[in-house]
């Protein structure tokens, strides 16, 4: 039988989290979620998720402070981040891409794009391994 290959999503607004969560179930993903910013470190190093998608407007600790945490453990800096947040402005997107995110999807965002990213992001990690 296959591993199935986990994200987790990081987003305050459970619609979104939930219905994320149920598309990418539906694709072959196992999905873990939490809608606090303070519990992404611990969870990440836990369950080693193969991606995360992140909001970056989040309550207590925001989305680029996450990056940073996750980018200077060593248990987790290796973990692609994908930013899905309805900050478009540009100086938002390029400060995520400094922050070591691999993609940036605006929402509302088309599925079957970031479903595409999700899958060659994990594919390309795959490769390197």
């Amino acid at each position: 039988m296959e591993n199935k290959k986990k994200v987790f999503i990081v987003d305050d607004d459970e619609v979104a989290l939930e219905s994320l969560k149920q598309l990418l179930v539906v694709s072959g993903f196992d999905v873990e979620l939490t809608q606090d910013a303070r519990e992404v470190l611990e969870k990440a190093k836990r369950g080693k998720p193969d991606i995360i998608l992140l909001d970056l407007r989040m309550p207590h600790v925001g989305g680029f402070e996450i990056c940073e945490m996750l980018n200077q453990d060593a248990q987790t800096k290796d973990i692609p981040i994908i930013i899905t947040s309805a900050l478009a402005d540009f100086a938002d997107i390029k400060k995520a891409y400094l922050n070591g995110v691999i993609s940036y999807f605006t929402k509302p965002y088309d599925f079957k794009k970031l479903l595409q990213e999700i899958n060659k992001i994990i594919a390309a990690k795959e490769r390197t391994l």
